[in-house]
């Protein structure tokens, strides 16, 4: 297995190919391996975007903390805030960031 460099716009990313005896078998983006590994996968993913109704100021804080709470104990934390920052996600925690978040984070990036 090897992994080739390709430039992002927020730094860095790879794909990793992998080969037998000279002959490519699959190509999988990054982006995509860390979703597998994300700790927001399964029945809790719903606490990391807003619900359909209309949502009070108290019960979005709640939510939004218990969200974070899986984020910083989740392996690609990062990978995760890197991806949402690069695509402007408009909705949801990412990387342990809500929404405004990661607004004020790309302003002061600049």
């Amino acid at each position: 297995m090897r992994i080739d460099p390709l430039s992002g716009a927020l730094g860095g990313r790879s794909v990793i190919r992998r080969e037998e005896r000279g002959t490519r078998l699959s190509t999988q983006r990054v982006e995509e391996l860390w979703q597998q590994r994300a700790a927001c996968r399964g029945p809790q993913a719903a606490v990391f975007f807003p619900p359909s109704q209309v949502e009070r100021k108290d019960e979005r804080e709640a939510r939004e903390s218990r969200a974070k709470e899986i984020c910083g104990m989740c392996p690609v934390r990062r990978p995760c805030l890197d991806y949402a920052l690069a695509i402007r996600e408009p909705h949801g925690i990412w990387g342990g960031l809500n929404e405004l978040e990661r607004k004020q984070l790309l302003a002061r990036a600049g």
